[in-house]
């Protein structure tokens, strides 16, 4: 398949169309000439297609192309004089024909034989000749070639050409620039040629090939399983490769062998190390900048002040690759002296045996090939045990998975130290929680936490909490009492005197730890102090306890401290490389977004975070996530993406032990149904979640309103009085304003209408100033709706207009109709009445796009506010404009 060539083969197909013509694709080695000319023989239907390709041991031979091109014709040639036959059939001797400088009459050169024996053939059907790599056709041929091309306009004759630089003796032919292709088409060329390769070196195999597609198929194809999992060095990644690249060789070996020694050993240096400086380069090959006119002159390289850039990628792997062992020891250990830079990284390239300095030098680095590397220097097992589980580490933190958990597991046999256990048992239980079960991680966790050293109370705080992260993704009962076991059995903050030694937060984490693990087995939300505490000292943590303490904190519900606390992380991942982690705090910005009423960022971080990590390969991530965008289209009322989303999160959920995420599926499902007015199938399935089988802790309490508000409008008194006791209970522990008033405006749906005022204005006080907030505007709509069943319409119109207003900003398009339709039953026109009879013909959804584009929003500022794709909303204008009997926007803005 070629990728990213679609103008390109657009260009193809008209020539091909047209009745003849003439087309030079141009471009460096493996830029994909052949690829195209392969296509053109593909739609060629049924032309006659002619083919020949340069070579360079033929390229002295005369008149050797046409003899190639011409081959499949012999049949034909019968129908030509008998003196032009004579001269095609001597096209094959070594013995040049007799030529003329310009164009020969006949009968001394070929060139009349092999025009008309093109136009015989073209009299039959047309004719497409494809020429590859012209630039080895022999000089003779090609100006055969350039005679025909002069004449195609007398003939049914495509001749298409592919050739590296420039051709003087086809210049009259149009050209076509085949340069490098872009960034998505490199990415699929790359996926097409190697599957599972991480995210981080599909990245660097695309910088370093610059667009080129053979450049990134024998990247892709030649690293080890070490680098196609996350293994880099800031060296060459052929540097690593355990083979040889076969076509690199092809391509530029001869060319290579043909230098001076020198120049090679120059160009040696270059590939051992690409970021090299020019001057670098020189004071290691002791050299001079007149070593390297040989390969400027046979144009390998482009001589630069900040170092050599090859013509070609495929020029450094092929000098790498074809120098023997020793020389390439000696060029890292001559680059070591040149460049301090990279100094740790050369020494280790070229070390044979263990070297502890080397060793400690890349573990200060402290990256995971760093690491590793450093292990592999080491003699001690010990020592080597802890940079495998530093490695495995730092490889999990960046989302090497599989890495790390061979990594850590190695560390595993090789040590018996209690720190390098824990350090190694923590990674396993991560990979085991992003592509196993949850709960299985948490075990693994406090198993773990019985073997740390008394005196290593930080480290067992955190694996702790761990587990009781884990354990909220779990709702394993029988784990709920060991988490608690173990949480009573570490050392309790207020009773000791932490060693100096200890992390400052190590207490904070170690008094929330009790609340916390009651929370998750279901008892009541208290003890928020203890986790406010925490949330305070997060901003201080290094990111990976920070991702556990914020995923603990986000149970206060403390939308500003959620906000604040999830955008560092973000932000601390991105810049720190951590794009293992960088998921798991998309998916927490996410849940911070949405308490903040803020649906469309929500929307875009849950979104970034589910395809990273689909990339990366968390599965558990994923299906989370799933749920998560499941639940912003519920709100939006996108029933098509949200039981697309929940459907895939409750099938990764069947097959994996992640009742989070299947309750966050069915919560998604449930407020769909809620919006889209279905309050008997809202209330079946919020139950679910709130005391039946999909049951969570925190997601109960999180959609408990919902199902108060489904129970009220099913007209089930009854299905509302155990949520309700929920969230006010909730309300009470977390002591959060706006969860207050989600309590108070639920508590007046199911009072008398005696008492149910002065809860609505509680409520809404509460909430603070009005803003565009989900939770705020459905406090304005059930007031609203309160207050026109109670015949005071007048005052029902200023809150449903506010609710209205809000949920078309949010994109809530269920419950902006619910407003709209409260606002005509409360006596004002809708936004549609200007136009009553036209628009009874429109959809909801074709209405709320005609609204926008009439005052002025572009297709993609309407699809960004109501969640659909530009695409979509020209769909939706396109149905919509003949039903208003117009076909402009301009007509909308004056009708409207």
């Amino acid at each position: 398949m070629l990728h990213g060539r679609i103008a390109e083969q657009a260009g193809i197909t008209r020539l091909l169309a047209g009745e003849s013509g003439a087309l030079m694709v141009r471009g460096e080695a493996g830029a994909g000439k052949s690829a195209l000319l392969d296509f053109a023989a593909e739609i060629a239907g049924d032309q006659i297609v002619l083919r020949a390709s340069g070579t360079p041991e033929e390229s002295h031979l005369p008149y050797g192309g046409l003899h190639m091109l011409l081959a499949t014709t012999r049949p034909h040639w019968k129908h030509l004089p008998a003196e032009q036959r004579d001269l095609l059939d001597r096209l094959g001797e070594p013995e040049p024909l007799e030529q003329v400088p310009s164009e020969p009459a006949w009968p001394r050169s070929p060139y009349l034989p092999v025009w008309n024996l093109l136009r015989h053939l073209a009299g039959r059907r047309p004719v497409l000749c494809l020429i590859d790599d012209a630039h080895w056709l022999d000089r003779e041929s090609l100006a055969v070639l350039s005679f025909c091309v002069r004449r195609l306009a007398a003939a049914r004759v495509v001749i298409l050409v592919a050739a590296e630089g420039e051709l003087p003796a086809l210049r009259e032919i149009d050209e076509l620039d085949l340069r490098g292709v872009d960034r998505q088409a490199a990415l699929d060329i790359v996926a097409e040629c190697r599957p599972g390769i991480v995210p981080q070196v599909r990245e660097r195999i695309v910088a370093d090939a610059r667009g080129n597609p053979l450049a990134l198929r024998e990247l892709a194809a030649g690293i080890g399983p070490a680098q196609v999992e996350g293994r880099l060095s800031p060296l060459g990644l052929h540097t690593g490769w355990p083979g040889r690249s076969r076509r690199a060789d092809q391509l530029y070996g001869e060319r290579l062998r043909a230098l001076p020694d020198r120049t090679r050993s120059l160009l040696l240096l270059a590939a051992a190390d690409p970021a090299a400086s020019l001057s670098e380069l020189l004071a290691a090959a002791r050299a001079t900048p007149a070593d390297l006119e040989p390969a400027e002159t046979a144009q390998l390289v482009e001589v630069r002040p900040t170092g050599l850039t090859p013509r070609h990628l495929l020029i450094l792997v092929a000098a790498y690759q074809s120098a023997p062992v020793s020389a390439r020891i000696a060029a890292h250990r001559a680059l070591a002296e040149a460049s301090p830079e990279r100094r740790v990284w050369h020494l280790a390239a070229a070390a044979l045996e263990p070297d502890e300095e080397i060793a400690r030098e890349l573990a200060a680095i402290g990256t995971s090939a760093a690491l590793e590397r450093a292990a592999e220097l080491t003699a001690d097992p010990e020592s080597r045990a802890r940079h495998h589980a530093a490695a495995a580490l730092a490889a999990c933190d960046a989302g090497h998975l599989r890495r790390a958990a061979d990594l850590a597991t190695r560390a595993s046999k090789l040590s018996a130290a209690p720190s390098t256990l824990a350090s190694a048992a923590r990674v396993l239980a991560t990979v085991e929680a992003e592509i196993g079960s949850p709960a299985k991680a948490a075990r693994m966790l406090l198993d773990s936490v019985a073997r740390i050293d008394d005196d290593d109370h930080a480290t067992a705080i955190v694996m702790i909490a761990d587990a009781i992260r884990l354990f909220g993704y779990s709702g394993d009962e029988g784990l709920a009492g060991q988490i608690a076991a173990a949480v009573w059995a570490a050392p309790a903050a207020s009773q000791v005197a932490w060693p100096e030694t200890q992390p400052t937060w190590s207490a904070p984490l170690a008094r929330s730890l009790p609340p916390l693990a009651k929370i998750m087995a279901g008892g009541p939300f208290s003890g928020f102090a203890a986790i406010g505490e925490l949330v305070e000292h997060t901003p201080a943590l290094a990111t990976q306890q920070a991702i556990t303490a914020t995923s603990l904190g986000l149970m206060a519900a403390d939308a500003g401290a959620a906000l604040r606390l999830t955008s560092t992380l973000v932000t601390d991942c991105r810049h720190q490389d951590l794009m293992g982690l960088l998921p798991y705090a998309l998916q927490l910005q996410s849940h911070a977004l949405l308490l903040s009423g803020r649906n469309a960022e929500a929307l875009r971080q849950a979104t970034e975070g589910l395809k990273l990590a689909g990339e990366l390969g968390q599965t558990h991530r994923v299906g989370h996530l799933s749920g998560v965008v499941a639940l912003i289209a519920a709100m939006n009322g996108d029933e098509k993406r949200c039981r697309a989303y929940a459907e895939s999160s409750l099938a990764h959920c069947a097959d994996h032990d992640a009742p989070a995420s299947a309750a966050l599926a069915t919560w998604a499902l449930g407020l769909l149904e809620l919006g889209l007015g279905r309050a008997g199938a809202a209330v079946d399935l919020l139950e679910r979640v709130v005391i039946g089988p999909a049951h969570h802790p925190v997601i109960a309490v999180r959609c408990a309103a919902d199902l108060v508000d489904a129970a009220v409008q099913a007209d089930l008194p009854g299905a509302a009085v155990e949520p309700l006791a929920l969230l006010e209970q909730w309300a009470k522990d977390t002591r959060q304003r706006w969860i207050g008033a989600v309590a108070l405006r639920c508590r007046a749906l199911v009072a008398p209408d005696g008492e149910a005022e002065p809860l609505f204005v509680g409520a809404l006080d509460l909430h603070g100033p009005p803003q565009a907030s989900f939770q705020r505007a459905r406090t304005e709509l059930a007031y609203g709706q309160w207050l026109r069943r109670t015949r005071r319409r007048s005052e029902a119109r200023s809150h449903l207009r506010a609710a209205h207003a809000a949920f078309e900003q949010l994109g809530g398009l269920p419950w902006a109709e619910r407003a709209a339709t409260e606002l005509s039953a409360a006596g004002e026109p809708s936004p549609a009445e200007p136009l009553p009879a036209a628009l009874r013909g429109l959809t909801p959804q074709e209405r709320h796009v005609v609204f926008l584009a009439a005052q002025g929003a572009s297709n993609r500022e309407i699809a960004a506010r109501l969640f659909l794709s530009p695409r979509t909303v020209g769909y939706h204008l396109y149905r919509a404009f003949p039903k208003l009997g117009i076909t402009s926007r301009t007509e909308l803005a004056n009708l409207l």
